[in-house]
């Protein structure tokens, strides 16, 4: 009798554990799933249309307003800085997951040039990338763009095109 009683207790745990790591799995999953759904709305939220940055600081701007119509990036790119010369011009790049490449055509000191640029898109903002660049068939382009850094130092805050 005792070991049939010690067998049905032993039983009833398996059991009990089984059921416990079905219910860790279930909610791994939702997890999972949730992040996942949280991923796509904050690419949702910079993946199509217009989207403005911004950051204004000690009478320093940057400003980036872009199109992005599937993985094609276009707009106007401004950096107006405190005491020093302004650059403003267009880029026209791609949208590489949650990133932009594209090439900044702008005008400084009455003469134009080309340089690369990246920005990496979040649900709020944009930072630049800064990395070793070489010139490379007549702009200024970066030597490994998968070393790229990007610094927090500037961080262009999304605004609402109304702004």
């Amino acid at each position: 009798m005792k070991a049939i009683n010690i067998g049905l207790i032993l039983l009833m745990c398996s059991t009990a554990c089984h059921q416990e790591q079905k219910k860790q799995d279930t909610t791994a999953e939702k997890s999972d799933t949730e992040k996942i759904d949280q991923q796509l709305s904050d690419t949702a939220s910079y993946a199509h249309g217009k989207n403005n940055y911004r950051y204004l600081k000690n009478g320093d701007t940057i400003s980036l307003a872009i199109t992005i119509e599937g993985d094609k990036v276009h707009g106007d790119l401004l950096y107006a800085w405190k005491e020093k010369d302004r650059n403003s011009g267009h880029i026209d790049g791609v949208l590489k997951g949650d990133v932009v490449v594209a090439d900044y055509t702008f005008l400084s000191e009455g003469q134009e040039s080309v340089r690369q640029v990246v920005f990496k898109l979040s649900k709020d903002r944009a930072l630049e990338g800064y990395g070793t660049m070489e010139e490379k068939a007549g702009k200024m382009s970066f030597v490994d763009p998968q070393k790229v850094t990007y610094d927090e130092k500037f961080p262009l805050e999304k605004v609402n095109a109304s702004d």
